[in-house]
């Protein structure tokens, strides 16, 4: 495809082409990683010429920067269907990570290479997080969890936990004796997530 094609590219057809460049990127960033990810393959995968990805996204890492945040836009609309209770929260977060592999392991290549810069639509991912400790700030007030620990300490031990099992699945394999995603671990792991949420509600602590 000639540059003077691709300058004509209606605007439909040039989002869709985006969407696919895009999609293809995701599968080989996650794959691969950034270092490893080759701009050939994801043409080749997307059936776009090269060129046109350099056209869209200026070099390779400009690509990834559009991957990650086409993926972090997924995530913000899956908000709407967060439940209500924090244990079934976990469960839904959870259950997102291991259907949604490639969104961890874009996330693991974002840890990987960067080097103390601002992230990537960082102040959206900051209040995305400020309003989860809010919500757990309230279940605290209400009497929901114990409020012996503080909320950002909640979130960071809720954080971990949701993304252990996609983050290091062959840990999670060891330990359990289970596939993360065999129908076995996840009973394990969604039974451990209800009852480490049982045993912070303030009546559970105060029998231990």
């Amino acid at each position: 495809m000639s540059s003077s094609e691709t300058e004509k590219i209606p605007a439909k057809k040039e989002i869709s082409s985006q969407d696919a460049i895009l999609k293809a990127a995701i599968a080989e960033f996650a794959e691969r990683g950034v270092e490893g990810a080759r701009i050939e393959a994801i043409a080749r995968e997307a059936k776009f010429n090269k060129s046109l990805i350099y056209r869209y996204f200026n070099d390779k890492q400009g690509l990834f920067e559009a991957a990650l945040q086409s993926k972090l836009e997924e995530r913000n609309e899956s908000v709407a269907k967060i439940p209500k209770e924090i244990s079934e929260v976990l469960q839904f977060y959870f259950k997102e990570n291991l259907r949604d592999q490639n969104y961890v392991r874009v996330l693991l290549n974002e840890a990987q290479q960067n080097q103390g810069e601002p992230l990537i639509d960082d102040a959206w991912r900051r209040e995305y997080y400020h309003n989860h400790i809010e919500r757990l700030k309230q279940a605290q007030t209400a009497g929901e969890l114990s409020d012996e620990l503080d909320p950002v300490c909640l979130m960071l031990i809720f954080t971990a936990l949701v993304f252990f099992p996609a983050t290091l699945p062959q840990l999670a394999q060891l330990i359990s004796g289970h596939k993360v995603d065999s129908d076995a671990f996840q009973t394990i792991w969604s039974n451990c997530l209800r009852t480490l949420t049982r045993l912070l509600q303030p009546d559970n602590l105060d029998s231990v």
